[in-house]
């Protein structure tokens, strides 16, 4: 059985403490986006954020590395609890636990590729073969 989860998003927050175990955790609020055009034809964002937890090596990678605003993929296996108390009791929340990270490095404007603009020369239909 396969239980893999994707995300490409931005950092939102980050949590990191030590279990009564002494296990560390770092725990990443990662938002990702889709773009599209509602029913009228005007441009939409919606914003889904997930709960990423990182343990031990990978917490301690993520408590040291990772900063809010920064855009990360991560894959890990799906994990649900359900809520047994309270006014959301039967819900459940979904996270990832996460077994890799990788740290999409930022690009400035000054660095990013220039196109360069050529100019054409004047085409004259006498000179196609065609």
């Amino acid at each position: 059985m396969i239980n893999v989860g994707t995300l490409l998003g931005r950092v939102g927050k980050k949590d990191s403490k030590t279990t009564k175990s002494g296990v560390n955790v770092t725990v990443l609020s990662l938002a990702t986006s889709k773009k599209y055009k509602d029913a009228s034809g005007t441009p939409q964002e919606m914003t889904t954020w997930h709960q990423v937890n990182c343990f031990s090596k990978l917490a301690d990678v993520a408590a040291k590395y990772v900063h809010v605003g920064d855009l990360i993929y991560v894959t890990g296996e799906i994990q649900n609890k359900e809520i047994k108390s309270g006014e959301r009791a039967g819900q459940y929340i979904y996270s990832i636990s996460a077994n890799d990270i990788k740290f999409i490095p930022k690009v400035k404007a000054e660095s990013a590729p220039k196109k360069e603009v050529k100019e054409v020369e004047a085409f004259d239909d006498d000179d196609c073969p065609f």
